[in-house]
């Protein structure tokens, strides 16, 4: 049985990435000069962030779907298709230049554009494509050594019959059955990141190609890395301390104008302000603990609430049979999970230690940034422990020496583990356990690093939050990675047949009226049943040096991504 793990996890703590200096010289405001030390060939690139990719191949498996990874190998690969922040499919910044849907929605033909070259000057082929298929069907089966991350979403791979280079930039896909053709083309067919077949295929595409894939996922010096397609490609990388991304020359789109990034691991937010503090950064989001210091950076003149991506947060109980200490069965139960939830002050987290800059969330649909998805009417668990406690007690919970206990005698107590690194998430998980207790509910919370935290299976964790949560980047949020029965993205086992029922409508073929209707009632259910426990989403506050442009708007609120290649610097 596969381990339930995450996809594109979204970290509090990654705020954005932030360029570093060669050299740094103050600049109070902008004057038409471009600061020091900004260069146009060359301007290192600093994260500032938590963690550090650890898998630098575009298909990742359930332990490596994090926004790192995808950021990294977005600038590395180019996708199938690619949707834009107005939530459409750019073809302009696609593999693909049309999709031709035929045979009563079943059968997808997409034509590749021939523009689009390796950087070794061969062609992008639909075999290409194909393999990058392979990979993922071959890590969605039970034996795979690892799992495939999105194994459950868009349809993979129930939903796909077959996946053909009818020629080189022809590609025919075919499902089982008549699938809404918007929510396949961007769930399903988005999913696809053609991989240079060249440079990796070994064994072909099985068990065995799986294993070499991941004994080298996190080598990018590996050659069949520097076969790349995207704007960058890997330079350097040193474990616990930097990597490199250089301008790939033979890029088939936007040459990039910012020839080096630098990015480097920090292993705290109270690392990434001090580096702050001394103007090491080009551009970086403050982190929010340190909100009421943000005047104390005279060396940068612009500031500006950075754009929601389309990400909303959460912490997950853990309702697998293999949770330790057999508190599986207590999370299923509903009043549980109302408890905990009611026992959660987003209200005042958003006030207090967010500053402002978050948004109370209440389901799977992201309130920021306004889409066509969200429902205003989605039901929210109003803060009242005692409102919670009195649930517990309702059905059947004593309070005994300050932890609820049942009639078994098993007491609602829990270990939490939490992403260490921010001090805004340390403060969030500290209010959250003192509001708890007034409930009854005893929650120790263990830090670990972030890549820690993501590693853990069901056996290994009862409640856990890696400072963040979902981000969708082109999917359409109908929920099927994340609460579906069995999917590989559902990390607290959770399992529910309306819930079932009501992911699987919004997959159906509908107009919009009943596109609409049904995903309100996925969004409303899953709002009154919690298969997770929602925490706000937040945002933060940019600064960035004089002389740098494109910081804010290439940015895509959707996929969360920069497009570094269209930055720019000069006056």
């Amino acid at each position: 049985m596969k381990q339930a793990h995450w996809r594109r996890l979204a970290m509090a703590a990654v705020s954005g990435l932030a360029l570093m200096l060669t050299a740094c010289g103050a600049s109070t405001a902008a004057t038409g000069k471009v600061a020091p030390g900004l260069n146009e060939k060359v301007i290192p690139l600093l994260g500032g962030v938590t963690t550090e990719p650890n898998s630098w191949f575009p298909i990742v498996s359930d332990s490596t779907c994090t926004t790192v990874n995808y950021a990294v190998t977005s600038l590395m690969y180019v996708p199938l298709v690619y949707v834009n922040p107005h939530d459409q499919i750019q073809f302009t910044h696609s593999i693909a230049s049309a999709i031709t849907v035929s045979h009563n929605d079943t059968v997808y033909t997409v034509k590749l554009n021939p523009k689009w070259k390796w950087s070794n000057g061969t062609p992008v082929t639909a075999s290409d494509a194909v393999y990058s298929w392979d990979i993922m069907l071959a890590a969605s089966q039970p034996s795979a050594p690892w799992a495939y991350c999105a194994d459950g979403s868009g349809g993979v791979p129930t939903d796909w019959k077959s996946v053909v280079a009818k020629n080189p930039t022809t590609l025919v896909i075919t499902t089982t059955k008549a699938v809404n053709p918007v929510w396949f083309e961007y769930n399903g067919i988005a999913q696809i990141v053609p991989i240079p077949k060249a440079a990796f295929d070994k064994y072909g595409h099985g068990n065995r190609e799986l294993s070499y894939i991941a004994k080298i996922q996190n080598d990018p010096a590996n050659p069949a890395f520097h076969v790349v397609d995207g704007p960058y490609q890997e330079q350097s990388f040193v474990n616990n301390s930097q990597w490199t991304m250089v301008a790939n020359s033979h890029y088939s789109g936007h040459v990039a104008n910012i020839k080096k990034l630098l990015f480097e691991y920090e292993t705290s937010t109270a690392n990434q302000w001090a580096q702050m503090h001394r103007g090491a950064y080009a551009t970086a989001s403050i982190p929010n603990s340190f909100y009421a210091q943000r005047n104390e950076l005279p060396s940068y003149y612009l500031r500006s609430t950075q754009p929601y991506s389309f990400c909303f947060n959460y912490m997950v109980p853990n309702m697998s049979p293999q949770t330790p200490g057999g508190m599986g069965p207590i999370f299923k139960q509903l009043a549980v999970r109302q408890a905990m939830q009611m026992g959660i002050d987003q209200p005042a987290m958003v006030k207090d230690l967010l500053h402002g800059l978050g948004v109370v969330e209440s389901g799977p649909v992201p309130v920021r940034p306004a889409t066509q998805f969200y429902d205003p009417h989605v039901p929210t668990y109003p803060y009242n422990p005692a409102a919670g406690r009195a649930l517990l007690e309702k059905n059947g919970w004593t309070m005994k020496n300050g932890v609820m206990t049942n009639k078994q005698g098993k007491k609602l107590a829990f270990t939490w583990v939490v992403a260490s690194g921010s001090t805004t998430d340390t403060n969030i998980a500290q209010l959250i356990k003192q509001d708890w207790a007034k409930e009854g509910i005893d929650a120790t919370i263990r830090e670990e690093p972030f890549n820690q935290v993501v590693a853990l299976t069901s056996s290994q964790f009862q409640v856990i939050w890696w400072g963040g949560g979902w981000c969708y980047g082109a999917e359409d949020p109908t929920g099927g990675a994340l609460f579906g029965t069995g999917s590989v993205a559902n990390t607290g086992l959770y399992s529910n047949p309306t819930m079932n029922r009501l992911i699987a409508a919004t997959h159906a073929p509908s107009t919009l009226a009943q596109a609409k209707a049904r995903m309100d009632a996925y969004q409303v259910f899953a709002a009154k049943h919690l298969p997770v426990l929602w925490l706000p989403e937040s945002t933060g506050l940019m600064v960035t040096k004089e002389g740098l442009h494109g910081v804010t708007s290439d940015y895509n609120t959707l996929s969360g991504y920069e497009a570094y290649n269209n930055w720019k610097v000069g006056p």
